[in-house]
């Protein structure tokens, strides 16, 4: 379950990978050598081949300019080359003492991550022969052995997998469909129990969930059915002792529960209640083991172990040290352990090995953090209607003044996913030269559990942005910095909301860096042809089919609500060959502010040298995926150097 809960939180993502800067130069020859498989694009060369179109009202397609937008790439990509070499040598100076930090609190060689890839690793000589027997648009994404030589695998095409595979390796080598999903909201894994005693197909959208078992002692029979799927019902099974144990949103109050049921009575009228999460609680994690589930959990803001016994029904709760932010949980720990590892991190904290007896309820922990000077607080901001929003706040602790020191302000809030809390070594940095880290809980996210995300997505957007405002006024007001010290960063989804404050108050920062933002959200959900565009309409909702959204989306999206007034600066990171957000959409959303911000500044006749920097870095060949330790150091460092220089801070 534990990995089925991970694949079900990957289908909500719009976001980049989540391990993206915590590879160093160790993990690059597994990388590139995972890179030779071929994987089939989607590909917006006809995009940007043709004149440029808008939506400016209603959703109907207006001309504006005939160009061509491969001309308008090309331009960006000269454009930075020049841009770049004013920030070349303050990137310099980072890079090398972010090169000194990541080798010193980043993984080595005997973590256990590091051990998961190695082992990986080995299994690629496995995967050169499958690449012989699949064709490249069905090579496995994902892999599961129901026995030795019997593989059941997922395949990719177009960023989403409908369709299940069975492959023989004894006798005459051969692959068939076992299973096809016929909605494309939905998005199919594979997974084995813990016992390996039966693998499981799910089948999950943004609201709802179907599981189907295979029984791995005869892999041949047809997939078992174990509740079809029903409306804002979410499910995800394990096997213990001849019953399942199912991990689901059903029943009141609307939060993940625990629940079991013998097998063969699968129906959710079978379902007996184990365990219910508070309310405003976040499910993190789960691991199962023979006797006890263990569930990593965050409740205000603070982590949390919740280890049910499955013999008695018994539930320990073991709060986790103050200082932690995240959970790493080690890679596939056996069924009949005793122990339970993970780690803990925040994002000045490297990851910190803790061991947790299920026998004894014991809590060791096995590294000390390390000592830093920073300072850790926990806030609230009172949102427009009254709602408290949780912010975390790092600074030095030796520093004075704070209301001049600058503020780097971090948010998501998209698909109920948490705001990345976890270590990156240029925080540290950051920290050691007095920056102000600031992170916004918003609802969208799901920081305070399902509750949090489902007030915060469709119709409820417009709420995150009002909780994003709340939190940096409540900054402010309570002397973290000011706004002409202030910078806003987010990745994606959370281009949404940066993007939207910018339009509705951008006197409230200073900068403002963008990682693959998704900033043009009216008309990617207006295009069907899109990969994403009928998944995320549970996210975003339907404006070809509902009126209402279409005036929502509307009324916060980016693109659309560009204006002539004075805006922070902007640097913005695009991947050429990004699937997820598509690059026409970032073309446009830069000229377009661009065009705004002269416009402004001839309307209150300031000079030229008075406008902000408006920037796009766009990557060429690179993908919304994490990419090689090289790659994602040279962007964090053109980053940090952009602030570094808008705000007058130089690295020497």
């Amino acid at each position: 379950m534990h990995r089925t809960v991970k694949s079900f939180l990957r289908t909500l993502k719009f976001s980049v990978g989540c391990f993206r800067y915590y590879f160093n130069r160790n993990y690059d020859p597994v990388i590139a050598l995972c890179s030779q498989i071929k994987v089939q694009e989607f590909q917006f060369t006809k995009c940007l081949g043709n004149s440029w179109n808008n939506t400016d009202s209603r959703g109907h397609t207006v001309p504006r300019r005939f160009f061509s937008c491969k001309d308008l790439l090309k331009s960006e990509q000269e454009n930075w080359k020049v841009t770049s070499a004013r920030y070349m040598d303050t990137a310099e100076r980072i890079k090398k003492k972010l090169e000194v930090m990541y080798n010193k609190y980043t993984f080595g060689m005997s973590s256990p991550v590091m051990k998961e890839v190695l082992r990986r690793y080995s299994v690629l000589k496995i995967l050169v022969f499958m690449m012989r027997l699949f064709s490249a648009s069905e090579f496995p994404q994902i892999r599961e052995w129901a026995t030795n030589d019997v593989l059941f695998y997922t395949s990719q095409k177009n960023l989403v997998c409908h369709k299940v595979f069975l492959a023989t390796f004894a006798n005459r080598k051969r692959a068939e469909i076992v299973y096809t999903e016929q909605d494309p909201r939905f998005f199919v894994d594979i997974y084995c129990t813990k016992d390996r005693r039966f693998l499981t197909i799910n089948s999950n959208s943004k609201t709802s969930s179907e599981v189907w078992l295979v029984d791995c002692n005869d892999p041949f029979n047809s997939p078992i059915l174990v509740q079809q799927r029903t409306k804002g019902v979410i499910y995800h099974v394990e096997h213990r002792n001849d019953e399942l144990y199912v991990l689901t949103t059903y029943g009141e109050p609307a939060e993940y529960k625990l629940m079991k049921t013998p097998v063969g009575s699968y129906g959710m009228e079978n379902w007996q209640l184990v365990y219910t999460l508070q309310e405003k609680t976040k499910l993190i994690d789960l691991e199962m083991f023979r006797d006890h589930c263990v569930m990593f959990v965050k409740r205000y803001g603070h982590l949390y172990l919740n280890v049910i016994s499955l013999v008695s029904h018994s539930v320990q709760s073991i709060k986790l040290p103050a200082w932690a932010c995240a959970f790493e949980s080690e890679p596939h720990p056996e069924y009949n352990a005793s122990t339970c590892y993970f780690q803990l991190t925040s994002p000045v904290q490297p990851p910190k090995r803790f061991a947790y007896t299920l026998a004894e309820n014991h809590l060791v922990e096995q590294e000390a953090p390390i000592t830093i000077n920073c300072h850790t607080v926990r806030l609230e901001a009172k949102s427009k209607d009254e709602i408290l929003v949780p912010i975390t706040v790092f600074y030095n602790t030796n520093s004075k003044e704070l209301h001049r020191k600058p503020l780097l302000v971090h948010v998501y809030g998209a698909y109920g996913i948490d705001l990345n809390m976890s270590f990156k070594a240029e925080n540290l940095m950051l920290i050691e030269d007095g920056w102000i880290l600031a992170y916004c809980h918003v609802r969208g996210g799901g920081e305070l559990g399902l509750s949090w995300h489902k007030d915060g997505c469709m119709h409820n957007k417009l709420k995150g942005l009002h909780d994003l405002k709340a939190c940096i006024m409540l900054l402010h007001e309570l002397g973290f910095s000011q706004p002409k010290y202030t910078a806003l960063t987010g990745s994606s989804a959370g281009g949404v909301l940066a993007g939207a404050l910018c339009n509705a108050d951008p006197y409230l920062i200073r900068a403002i860096v963008l990682q693959a933002p998704f900033l043009d959200v009216l008309n990617t959900m207006l295009d069907t042809d899109l990969p994403l565009t009928i998944e995320e309409q549970e996210e975003w909702g339907n404006p070809l089919a509902d009126e209402k959204y279409m005036e929502c989306i509307k009324s916060y999206c980016p693109y659309h609500n560009i204006k002539p007034q004075a805006y922070p600066s902007v640097l913005i990171t695009a991947y050429e060959n990004d699937q997820r957000i598509p690059l026409i959409g970032l073309l446009r959303y830069v000229h377009k502010l661009r065009k705004a911000e002269r416009d402004h500044a001839r309307s209150m006749n300031k000079k030229g040298n008075l406008i902000p920097n408006i920037i796009l870095n766009v990557q060429a060949g690179g993908s919304h995926c994490a990419p090689l330790w090289e790659d994602s150091l040279n962007e964090v460092t053109s980053h940090l150097a952009f602030l570094y220089k808008e705000f007058g801070l130089e690295r020497e």
